[in-house]
């Protein structure tokens, strides 16, 4: 949820694989929020100061920023504004995490 800015809302982790997932949720109805992109920005933030200052390293000691994939996992149409956001925080984090978007139907 993007106003929960300060959580990772879900980790998984196949069994035999390197890769680690962090889910940030967008319920249906967030992006009409009219600070949604900002609010997407700050939890993107909160996922890489996660993921980079050592926090993950703590819980996974195995888990290297190359290896996680933050996925944004859309309940309706993102704003484009938010699509440029995830392809700027993309160029910015070369060595990882990895933020992809997915769009999952309505609950």
């Amino acid at each position: 949820m993007l106003v929960t800015t300060a959580e990772v809302d879900e980790i998984r982790k196949a069994v035999g694989a390197r890769e680690l997932f962090l889910y940030l949720d967008v319920e249906q109805g967030e992006w009409l929020l009219p600070r949604a992109v900002f609010l997407l920005q700050e939890k993107l933030n909160a996922y890489a100061s996660f993921v980079l200052d050592g926090k993950m390293r703590e819980l996974y000691p195995w888990a290297v920023a190359r290896n996680v994939r933050v996925v944004v996992r859309s309940r309706g149409q993102p704003p484009a504004a938010a699509l440029e956001l995830i392809e700027r925080a993309n160029a910015l984090l070369p060595e990882g995490p990895v933020i992809s978007l997915e769009r999952v139907a309505a609950q």
